[in-house]
């Protein structure tokens, strides 16, 4: 009965993100792949249409488990914003789908990939071919992605301008040995009723199977104490423009950084397991399992609007 509740879990999860409407710009599209210590890694890249010659930001997005870089790309709607903002975005594929996020009990299907070496190559990778600006590479992450993004930041924390991790917390054994050594721009976007990623923490999975997660307090707090931020967060609550959706939306940060890198909480108070802005339309085992997406925002335009403070 577990491993078929497992299941259910699994696919809904897959079904929900495959089941928004697709707005991606198929004109710039490249396929890539790079070479790595532990084998060929792939990435697909869409440049904004019509793009110069030029270096541009560039926004690396990580999917979800049993997801790949096509199916977040489908679905999180930063394709559309970069065409208008004119930006790069770049969805890796993590090993059998999975990213190895630092876990006490990573997944067994990732081989042991060193996924740090690959996003960190990737980085490098994109500015040797004259397509990102160094200075402007970000990196986001979904669910499980959102706990790589985190793993990038404890170990390879300038691969990166800044971070965001939504739908995720950190691992318990991640926080442990997190020793970025700098200011790390960080944004966390979390749900209070997340059934897979909790907002108190706790175990991963039926019966802490697939690891232990710090609370969503728990890990703004070690950003918090990481970037030297002091004093009360400044809360500013958003406006409910979807009653319907059943959520509402708090956005707080912490200003005063001795290391000049902010942390930035947005609270989707009533969520589920589902980014802002995804639409599950005609899914509705999936919403009973995973919780509502909230329509007030998105989460690739939040992310991106953080990002561009920090060139």
């Amino acid at each position: 009965m577990r491993k078929r509740l497992e299941s259910i879990f699994a696919i809904a999860a897959g079904a929900a993100f495959l089941a928004a409407a697709s707005g991606t710009l198929r004109a710039a599209e490249v396929r890539g792949h790079i070479r790595t210590p532990t084998g060929e890694r792939s990435y697909v890249m869409t440049i904004p249409k019509g793009a110069q010659r030029r270096r541009l930001p560039v926004v690396v997005a990580l999917h979800g488990a049993l997801m790949d870089g096509r199916g977040l790309q489908r679905t999180f709607g930063l394709d559309t914003l970069a065409a208008q903002e004119r930006f790069v975005t770049v969805y890796p594929d993590g090993v059998n789908r999975r990213w190895n996020d630092g876990r006490r009990q990573p997944w067994r299907r990732t081989r042991g990939a060193d996924d740090v070496a690959f996003l960190t190559a990737l980085s490098r990778h994109l500015v040797d071919e004259g397509i990102a600006d160094p200075k402007r590479i970000y990196l986001t992450g979904v669910s499980n992605g959102g706990m790589m993004a985190f793993r990038v930041a404890c170990e390879a924390p300038g691969a990166f301008a800044a971070y965001a991790a939504v739908v995720a917390n950190m691992p318990v054994g991640l926080v442990e040995k997190c020793r970025p050594g700098r200011g790390v721009p960080m944004l966390i976007m979390n749900s209070t009723r997340d059934p897979l990623i909790r907002w108190d923490g706790g175990p991963l999975g039926f019966g802490g199977r697939y690891g232990r997660l710090v609370s969503t307090e728990e890990s703004v707090a070690f950003w918090q104490r990481n970037n030297g931020c002091h004093g009360e967060r400044q809360k500013h609550p958003l406006p409910d423009k979807n009653p319907r959706d059943g959520s509402t939306v708090m956005a707080e940060q912490f200003k005063d950084c001795r290391s000049g890198a902010p942390v930035v909480l947005i609270t989707i108070k009533g969520g589920g397991h589902l980014p802002p802005g995804v639409r599950v339309g005609g899914q509705p085992v999936v919403e009973a399992i995973l919780g509502k997406a909230n329509q007030d925002i998105s989460a690739a335009d939040v992310a991106w609007k953080f990002f561009r403070r920090f060139p």
